[in-house]
């Protein structure tokens, strides 16, 4: 059990390094924080470095704090959790990608959690808006024991699309991760992944592919295919794409959502959150509807009937659903605060990270990951 911490929205800089000092009353030794790009992330890391603890920090598309009663969904703000949680049990590093492929940053990452813990548990959060998520968490699970448990999610800008960030205690930056280590030992880390999407139209066949970049479907440019079935312009492509996430069944049979986080129109090509191999059949998902908030809410639900007990819940969910369903996207939030009655930050994500229907952890988008957090006391 973790002792009671602080839970806190700031709006502004100023504000959070205010609550920031008064939340060390509680003895923190972790601070979680999900920032606004509007408040600086610059200045947010600034703020929180002389705290003398570990700070796990993301940029958002959209922020998450319920503690009980008040809406859980917030814009242009930093949500907090600060929380005495056993300095033995874990260790927060930020890393830079630097001249790493996108897999090589993974396997860095998956190393130095080995480095930590016999049996570790990861939470990350990625930043840079060319890199490709699924190969991050291909590269962590390769150097990890089997059956890891990983979660997590892509920073936002507040949907700019520009620039992402994540922080810790030790700085800031715009092309890297943010990783959380837990010893599993001592630490039960578990979730879940909804969407509720469904496939639409006939399968296309992706003929052309870079690990994330999309360059042809059915042998012609992406951009041509997504400009004529979503009836967009060069200006409204992006924004318009992500309210339809391509389906993907990969040449391995899996099934994943991927969304488009930018366009390259000189060369015709589409960059996805996640890669999208060469051979994979894609279709449209549907169009976001109440029936899609309520097919997740009965997947947690599900859930809760075979893990109710926890200490923290985190929430990684994408930005598309806070897009596409308004503020029926608290729904699904405020049936997880009801049925744990614990604790939950998060935000909304550019990518998620978590345990799918297949067991396995896997990179995903369109899609709503709830994570758990429980100590357990030690052995006697």
């Amino acid at each position: 059990m973790i002792p009671e911490g602080r839970y806190f929205s700031a709006f502004s800089c100023e504000e959070l390094a205010e609550k920031s000092r008064e939340a060390m009353a509680v003895s923190p030794t972790l601070g979680i924080i999900f920032s606004s790009v509007h408040l600086g992330i610059p200045d947010v890391a600034s703020s929180v470095n002389s705290l003398g603890i570990p700070i796990f920090g993301s940029s958002t598309a959209g922020e998450i704090l319920g503690t009980g009663g008040e809406e859980p969904v917030q814009e242009r703000t930093a949500a907090c959790c600060f929380i005495p949680l056993d300095s033995t049990l874990f260790a927060v590093t930020l890393m830079e990608r630097g001249d790493d492929s996108s897999f090589d940053l993974g396997a860095r990452i998956g190393r130095w959690g080995r480095e930590k813990f016999d049996d570790p548990a990861f939470i990350i959060a990625i930043a840079g808006l060319k890199n490709d998520g699924e190969a991050i968490v291909r590269g962590i699970l390769s150097l990890s024991p089997p059956g890891t448990p990983l979660y997590g999610g892509l920073a936002g800008d507040d949907g700019r699309m520009e620039e992402t960030f994540v922080f810790s205690s030790a700085g800031y930056t715009s092309d890297g991760a943010v990783v959380m280590v837990l010893d599993r030992s001592r630490v039960d880390l578990s979730g879940i992944v909804t969407s509720g999407w469904t496939g639409v139209g006939m399968p296309m066949t992706v003929t052309s592919s870079e690990g994330n970049v999309l360059h042809t479907l059915n042998n012609r440019p992406a951009t041509k295919v997504l400009q004529e079935y979503l009836n967009a312009g060069e200006d409204d492509l992006v924004e318009t794409a992500i309210m339809f996430p391509l389906l993907v069944q990969r040449p391995d049979g899996t099934v994943v959502l991927r969304t488009c986080l930018s366009a390259d129109f000189s060369r015709g090509s589409m960059i996805f959150a996640g890669s999208i191999p060469k051979g994979a059949q894609v279709r449209f998902s549907s169009s976001f509807g109440y029936e899609t908030i309520e097919k997740s809410i009965r997947d947690i639900t599900s859930f809760h009937a075979t893990r109710p007990d926890t200490d923290l819940v985190i929430a990684f969910s994408c930005m598309a659903r806070h897009w596409a369903a308004g503020t029926m996207v608290g729904d699904e939030i405020a049936a997880a605060l009801r049925l744990w009655k614990k604790p939950l930050v998060g935000f909304f994500t550019y990518g998620e990270i978590g345990q799918g229907h297949t067991g396995q952890c896997d990179f995903h988008n369109e899609s709503l990951c709830l994570v758990l957090l429980t100590v357990n006391p030690p052995a006697p």
